[in-house]
């Protein structure tokens, strides 16, 4: 009997492809349960399992996947998740990847949201006192963003009209997704680490297009808002349309209602600027000619009335005063300096008497021990063996003490 010629699967082969079926066919949806099997290893990811009354199935969330609340994970708790289904291959286990988790009921997102708004709140991370200010004339910006998606290109549109010489610098991150939220925060990081080490950033916008709440669920983790609120460059949120609020809005320094509002927000109109300068040149240019010519008048009006109103006596009499005033001043000057002549002789004088090098050029010598620089006056100083110099006006004597006589 012949066997039907069919493919031989190896165990690597048969899961390889059933993962490849799971995740393609099915793809991402919510399941809704009771968690159960609850573990926490040690690399940060949790282990548990999502059950009803008759079926289970093993579920794991990774360390850094996005979630819209601090929610608590517990044994028992019925929870709305959002991910994937897959094989782990290498155990060929069946298995769903969490990457969203929120309390199970209608609108558990919309209340998961709320409650980690409040809890932020209270916290103070929407405080306006920690609101920094955008600078007006901004020069460096950087842009958090999808380097694909449509907000960058309406950023950039808006920068080209605008402030034509504004340097934009891009941080690209998904914004939607179960890795969303971790690139975000890691996106943010690394402008602070740019803006510190390489070139100072005047500005941060994050930005993304609009969407569902679930689309946008990556801008509502609470991670990414406390990086928000650490960041030491001030930051702009332009996330989905004008109706779309999210945790990162409320967190940032000014939040715009689109990524086009955000770019208008961010710098100023270059024709504006310009029309501004231009006006204030021509205010500045007529009020300098204006007090010129006040000035001007103000010093024909004086000379008119002193100068060339005084009689000639009196003019031949101030002219009198300062000569005799110059001839004073020369005659002070003159003393003065033969005062100062005076001086430096007698200065002169002293600094020749001082000079060491006088005595031996009237043939007398200066004796000093061994690497001393003061000479000997008392032959008491001196002991046998000790090694003397002699220095004459031209060069010096080495000798040996071989006997000393006191005086």
């Amino acid at each position: 009997m012949t066997m039907p010629k069919q493919r031989i699967y190896s165990v690597s082969e048969l899961n390889k492809e059933a993962r490849r079926i799971l995740e393609s066919e099915i793809g991402a949806l919510w399941l809704k349960g009771e968690i159960s099997n609850l573990t926490l290893a040690p690399s940060g990811h949790t282990y548990f399992t999502i059950k009803d009354a008759t079926s289970e199935i093993a579920a794991v969330r990774f360390k850094g996947s996005s979630t819209l609340s601090s929610l608590r994970l517990d044994n028992g708790k019925q929870v709305l998740a959002y991910g994937r289904l897959t094989i782990y291959e290498p155990r060929g286990r069946y298995q769903f990847i969490v990457a969203l988790i929120q309390p199970a009921g209608l609108g558990s997102l919309q209340l998961a949201f709320q409650q980690l708004k409040e809890n932020l709140n209270k916290e103070g991370l929407f405080d306006k006192g920690h609101k920094k200010p955008l600078p007006h004339y901004p020069q460096r910006i950087g842009v958090v963003t999808s380097p694909s998606g449509a907000a960058i290109r309406d950023i950039l549109s808006v920068f080209s009209r605008r402030w034509p010489a504004i340097q934009v610098y891009m941080f690209p991150a998904l914004v939607q997704g179960e890795a969303a939220a971790y690139e975000l925060v890691s996106s943010v990081a690394l402008a602070e680490r740019f803006s510190h080490d390489k070139t100072p950033l005047d500005l941060l916008i994050i930005s993304r297009g609009g969407g569902s709440l679930e689309d946008l669920a990556a801008f509502n983790d609470e991670q990414l808002a406390r990086a928000i609120f650490a960041c030491s460059i001030p930051v702009v949120s332009a996330i989905g349309h004008e109706i779309d609020f999210t945790i990162a809005d409320f967190v940032a320094d000014l939040r715009a209602p689109t990524p086009s509002a955000a770019a208008e927000l961010a710098v100023p109109d270059h024709t504006e600027v310009t029309s501004t300068l231009t006006t204030l040149v021509d205010m500045l240019g007529k009020r300098m000619t204006s007090l010129i010519e006040q000035k001007e008048r103000g010093l024909e009006t004086e000379l008119k009335q002193y100068i060339f109103r005084l009689p000639s006596r009196q003019m031949e009499t101030l002219s009198q005063r300062l000569d005799m005033l110059l001839a004073k001043l020369l005659r002070l000057t003159k003393e003065s300096w033969k005062r100062q002549k005076q001086r430096q002789e007698r200065l002169t004088g002293l600094l020749r008497l001082s000079d060491p090098g006088l005595p031996l050029q009237r043939g007398y010598s200066l004796t000093f021990l061994a690497g001393s620089t003061t000479s000997l006056r008392n032959s008491a100083c001196l002991a046998q063996g000790q090694q003397i110099e002699t220095h004459l006006l031209k060069g010096k004597i080495l000798s040996q003490v071989e006997e000393v006589i006191d005086s």
